[in-house]
Parts: structure tokens; sequence; C-alpha cells
């Protein structure tokens, strides 16, 4: 199957390429078109990924490719960027996070669902064999009441504040635990940051937010009497797992994921960069998907 990728900028997209059209991790499967947002860009995801034809225009791709990565550093530019594609029925994977609005995010699920074509967006750190694990260990230890997690977030980031690297935590919380976000409060310490979300359920979630931490993400649950902590390593291609779940999609056109997997992160990291910036605690909006 013909893959193309909208975005250069982003490491991700050699990654891509290297894993598909070198590596051949997937058989048939391939990147064949990509767009960069400079040429500069293109032409280096192009040469280092073997990707052979580079457009001028995304929509160039259309009726070329079976499948569409988007993938962007600022996640305000993804939806615009996929909308050509969802509706001349190509298949789209939005690289995390899925948008910045979320009223713009539901309203882009309804369009895709009219058109009947298949959608998803994900960040790859729950799809990790250690997040997996983690998840095992966080299940035997009864029910919630804290769930912390810390990594590197900047949340003054000129590509979406809290939304750049902060939906990597929001998304793998919010991928094990079931109960609904309704609050985010928020401190800082000049440039890092502490979110705690309430759930509806009783527990609390925690996401530090450490500008220029080079360490690993890490998690810690606390159960009604246990706890359990973990390092979240990666896998040996970080990606590959991603990879392996966007492709399925474009091949059989069955999504993933419920659209609420990849909406409700939007919702609480709005809320929560509304926090950072007011100092005030701020309802986390419901997701109506």
């Amino acid at each position: 199957m013909r893959i193309g990728i909208v975005g250069a900028e982003n490491s991700h997209t050699i990654a891509i390429a290297k894993t598909l059209n070198i590596e051949k991790a997937m058989p048939g499967f391939e990147v064949t078109h990509v767009w960069g947002e400079t040429a500069e860009y293109a032409d280096t995801a192009a040469k280092e990924g073997q990707i052979a034809n580079i457009v001028q225009d995304p929509p160039e791709m259309i009726g070329k490719v079976d499948g569409v990565v988007v993938d962007h550093r600022h996640g305000k530019h993804h939806l615009p960027a996929a909308r050509p594609f969802i509706e001349a029925g190509v298949p789209v994977y939005v690289d995390k996070p899925f948008c910045t609005d979320l009223k713009e995010g539901i309203e882009f699920v309804k369009l895709a669902r009219t058109k009947g074509t298949p959608l998803t967006s994900y960040s790859v750190l729950p799809l990790q064999q250690s997040t997996r694990e983690f998840g095992e260990a966080m299940r035997a230890l009864g029910k919630l009441r804290s769930f912390v997690t810390a990594g590197p977030v900047e949340i003054e980031s000129q590509y979406g504040g809290v939304f750049f690297y902060g939906i990597h935590q929001v998304d793998f919380m919010l991928s094990l635990v079931e109960a609904k976000p309704v609050r985010v409060s928020t401190t800082r310490q000049g440039n890092d940051g502490i979110a705690t979300i309430a759930f509806d359920g009783g527990a609390f979630g925690i996401v530090h937010c450490l500008d220029g931490w080079g360490g690993s993400f890490t998690g810690t649950v606390f159960g009604e009497k246990e706890s359990h902590h973990s390092t979240l390593g990666w896998d040996s291609n970080v990606y590959l797992a991603g990879i392996r779940t966007f492709c399925r999609m474009f091949e059989t056109k069955k999504e993933p994921l419920p659209p609420s997997s990849y909406l409700r992160p939007v919702a609480v990291l709005a809320a929560m960069q509304r926090s950072f910036d007011t100092g005030e605690p701020v309802d986390v909006e419901s997701v109506s998907l």
C-alpha cells in the first residue's frame, strides 16, 4: 500500500519512512509521497527515507496513495491539512495531538463519519511494551486513588504550549483511567509546572511538566493499599507499534480507536493550558462522541 506523509519538519516523518522503506518492517507498505513545510525539509525526508515523490501541494497525493499521515509540529495545522483527504475518502492518521481546539476536533470527526473515511490519532507512548506492562500492574492494585506521571513539557512552547509534548503523558494516563476528567488545576515554579486532574470517580491525576527534562517518562499509581512505579522505556523502534496500527487501518478501513480516545486528551490539554495561563482551575469540556 502507498502512503503519503504531509509534513517533514518533524523527525517522525523520516523515522516512519525508514521503518517502511528501508527496514521493510511491514512488507507491502511503502511511503511513496511526501510534502514538506520547506523544500529543504522535503528533500531531506525524501533522501533519508528513500521517498520517491515530493509534491508541491498535499492534495496532489489524492489518487496516488492509499493512506495519509499528517505530521506537523503544531497541532493547530493538523485538521486543515487532513481535510482534503478525508473529503476524498483517503484514510488518515493524524499524529499527536489530534488538534488544539476541541470543537474543531468534534466537527472534524463528524465530517469523517459523513464521508465514511477512516480516521485515527494517538501518541505512541501508550503502545510501548513498558506501558502495557505498567497497565497490567496498575489493574492489579484495585480501585485507583492517584495516577502520577512525569516527563518533558514546555508550557510555553511555540508549537502549542502543553499540547506539543504534554500529549504523551495525558494520552498515557487517559488510556488507562476509565473515569471522566472533570477539572484541571495547575501550579508553576519558573518554567516547570504541575497539573492536577480531578476524575469523576474520585481519583486524581498529576502531570509533572518538566521543561527541558532529558530523562525518561515515568508513571506511578496508587491503589487502595499498594502502589506501582515504573520508568517507561521505549521499544527498540519507538514508532513501529504506531506504524503497524495505522497501516492496519489503511488496509482494513477499520478504525483502531474510538474518537473519544483522541478527543478527550485535547479537552484535558486545553483546560491545562488555560489553567497555566490564568492560574485558575478550569473545567474539562465534555466529549460528546
